[in-house]
């Protein structure tokens, strides 16, 4: 067997159990909001406030979901007698400190949504603290638990083979997106923002999916504070955040930021080894 098609095999492996993974994750989701919505049909409650209770719960109906499909599929490898290592052991091995980098363009993005955006300040929402720290934690447990998984696979299945990084992560991205389209409804027009936050996630993960000090430093400089605070929380939108971005971050200017961001962090080594050569 040649090594392309044993390369083949093994990404086809990594597809097939996030899939399952995410798979799981929306019957979770969809099975905890039925039982919610029959409770409150039980108690002859108007579906408007049914659908208000699914809309301001839906944070911890995804987190739920999302540590339980993360507790099965645990156990689906364990019970197939893979040598895994502990959750523990595995997060030991994947902190360290953040790439300066990454730090910069966790920076830039969110001081360029701020500025460019035109954020403005929404007083009724003030009183809303609960809901602002449930999206910031929310945003970066449910992210979070996503690289957990990639990782996860990556450590158990990928020892001896490693499928190409680049189609890997593509395919990854869409199977996300398929899922959280699935899972939560795009009332607030963001999944292309929410498959860009995925996608640069997957980037700045490294070559092995493992650089988990890179996605924390993005989630907790850029993702969260951006859905928390700004309005950008692909559940809640800015129902509750206590400043608002202007709509007209549409994905043109979506990907401008991006690309100014990421080609910084791919070619800053590249143009400052350059700039020394030229000084001598």
């Amino acid at each position: 067997m040649s090594v392309q098609e044993t390369s083949a095999g093994q990404m086809i492996k990594n597809l097939k159990y996030y899939s399952v993974f995410q798979l799981i994750f929306v019957l979770l989701v969809i099975l905890l909001s039925s039982i919610g919505a029959f409770f409150h049909f039980l108690l002859d409650h108007e579906i408007s406030i049914v659908e208000s209770w699914l809309h301001n719960n839906q944070w911890e109906i995804l987190i739920v979901s999302k540590i339980f499909s993360l507790f099965l599929l645990n156990r689906w490898f364990e019970m197939r007698l893979y040598e895994l290592k502990s959750f523990r052991s595995l997060f030991k091995e994947l902190v360290s400190w953040p790439d300066p980098k990454a730090v910069v363009v966790s920076v830039f993005m969110i001081v360029s949504y701020i500025s460019m955006g035109r954020t403005t300040f929404v007083e009724q929402n003030v009183g809303y603290w609960y809901f602002q720290i449930t999206s910031f934690f929310g945003l970066i447990v449910f992210f979070g638990i996503e690289f957990i998984v990639i990782a996860y696979l990556e450590d158990i299945l990928n020892q001896k083979v490693h499928p190409p990084r680049l189609y890997l992560g593509l395919c990854y991205t869409i199977i996300f997106t398929l899922a959280f389209r699935i899972s939560v409804p795009d009332y607030y027009g963001l999944i292309p923002y929410v498959v860009l936050c995925y996608s640069s996630l997957i980037y700045l993960s490294g070559k092995s999916f493992k650089s988990w000090s890179n996605v924390v430093c993005f989630l907790v400089l850029f993702v969260a504070p951006m859905g928390s605070l700004f309005g950008l929380d692909p559940v809640w939108g800015d129902d509750f955040s206590p400043f608002r971005v202007d709509k007209n971050l549409n994905l043109a200017f979506l990907a401008v930021i991006w690309v100014i961001s990421f080609s910084y962090y791919r070619y800053r080594d590249q143009f400052f080894n350059s700039a020394r050569k030229l000084l001598r």
